[in-house]
């Protein structure tokens, strides 16, 4: 495991948990996670994650954004807006099977011009027993704990592993 993890602000519970329900059936299985954000996650996109190389994620929900409260490996990432149609199609049938809420590959950015581009492959996703404050995430940017006072789910942010 790398020793940069990210931090995800703010995931809608309903997905990690319909997530959390294929995994109990299909423990291992590689599933997705789609940003809203037209901006690359530079650090997944500069070295991409591998199921040999995976980076640690850290999840907030948009009700509780003040504490992790799942945890996950990234064993991959792609840009939505450069697949082809035969990997769309392969993305799709899988997010159809196992992650019917979600429905398939989707562009709901929140940057005008910008087309979501996030596909994160995660898998291992666990709730934690006791989630955490986010303040003990200690951002690499400056070396500052994350910030409690956020009031709105979004965006992302390299981070030490706890």
């Amino acid at each position: 495991m790398r020793a940069q993890a990210l931090f995800i602000n703010g995931i809608y519970r309903s997905v990690l948990e319909e997530i959390l329900r294929t995994h109990s059936v299909n423990a291992g299985r590689t599933l997705y996670l789609q940003p809203f954000d037209g901006r690359p996650i530079v650090m997944l996109r500069d070295n991409p994650p591998t199921v040999d190389d995976p980076v640690r994620l850290y999840a907030s929900t948009t009700d509780e954004l003040s504490h992790v409260s799942y945890s996950a490996e990234i064993v991959g990432w792609e840009d939505k807006t450069k697949l082809s149609r035969l990997r769309t199609r392969e993305i799709n049938e899988s997010i159809k099977s196992f992650q019917p809420g979600e429905e398939c590959l989707y562009d709901h950015a929140k940057t005008p011009g910008k087309p979501s581009l996030n596909l994160i492959h995660i898998r291992s996703l666990v709730r934690l027993p006791a989630p955490f404050s986010v303040a003990n995430l200690i951002k690499i940017s400056d070396g500052e704990p994350f910030s409690t006072k956020k009031t709105q789910p979004g965006g992302w942010s390299p981070v030490r592993v706890v």
